[in-house]
């Protein structure tokens, strides 16, 4: 019975995790410090990804992101949620909170 109760509770606080998880992105429209933050990192990451998208086709091919960053190269197909064999603008940002 405590067994049973304490899963239930971490399971009840992982799900809460997740959702404050994906909130924590700032909302380009806050006002304030995390609002400037978020606009320009925003800013920074449309010509990022605008830069590395060498046919404007307006996604990333796998040969495309491991121009940008190592890194993005390395996760690629953790980051290709759709498994299309490109990244679009919210799989490379890691979110849908920003429209590019």
């Amino acid at each position: 019975m405590i067994r049973n109760t304490l899963l239930v509770l971490l399971v009840g606080c992982a799900a809460c995790n997740a959702a404050t998880a994906q909130t924590m992105v700032p909302k380009l429209d806050q006002e304030g410090r995390k609002g400037d933050v978020a606009r320009l990192a925003r800013q920074k990451a449309v010509e990022r990804f605008t830069a590395a998208d060498a046919d404007k086709d307006g996604r990333l091919s796998q040969q495309e992101a491991a121009k940008d960053s190592p890194y993005l190269a390395e996760k690629f197909s953790e980051r290709d949620t759709n498994h299309d064999g490109f990244l679009s603008w919210e799989e490379y940002v890691g979110h849908n909170r920003w429209e590019k």
